[in-house]
């Protein structure tokens, strides 16, 4: 074994069992953290501000993708079905073909909210707010009759579904 091998083995066995290189008496982490002391995070203000943000704004953020523009309060998500119309993940033309999609479906189907989102890689056009799988059935059985080309993507989806009043 030459010199450059040892000091990389001996880097090694460091990294895997610390405790080996550790003085006895010196505490390691794993030690603290199993004693009953008290154990505080220490994070920036700026950090927390920006989790606290996120976790505002995340309802608006969802909502943002809808035909009709209305923002949703905080809150008034739950789990349930949306109907899935389109997914591509084409970088060049899903995005405007989602969107003509999503017209076309509003023009039929005016009291179906229309939700055009991108979830990397794909973009996805889903419709309704349904709180059981059967109503989604229902509508996704109109939307194939109605729209015989895009008949072979459409399929119920769970989504968290904002609740209409």
């Amino acid at each position: 074994m030459n010199f450059r091998s040892l000091i990389t083995f001996a880097a090694a066995a460091a990294a895997v069992c610390p405790s080996a290189l550790a003085d006895k008496d010196t505490p390691n982490i794993v030690a603290h953290i199993m004693a009953d002391s008290t154990n505080s995070v220490v994070q920036p203000a700026e950090l927390y501000q920006r989790i606290v943000f996120v976790a505002e704004e995340e309802p608006a953020r969802e909502q943002a993708g809808t035909a009709s523009g209305e923002v949703s309060s905080p809150g008034s998500h739950q789990a349930g079905f949306r109907v899935q119309v389109f997914s591509d993940n084409n970088t060049r033309t899903a995005k405007n073909e989602a969107r003509a999609k999503a017209r076309q479906v509003s023009s039929r189907f005016p009291n179906l909210s229309t939700y055009v989102r991108y979830t990397s890689p794909y973009w996805r056009l889903k419709v309704g707010d349904f709180r059981t799988r059967q109503e989604a059935d229902e509508v996704a059985d109109q939307l194939r009759k109605a729209f015989p080309a895009f008949s072979k993507e459409i399929r119920v989806v769970r989504d968290r579904i904002n609740l209409s009043d």
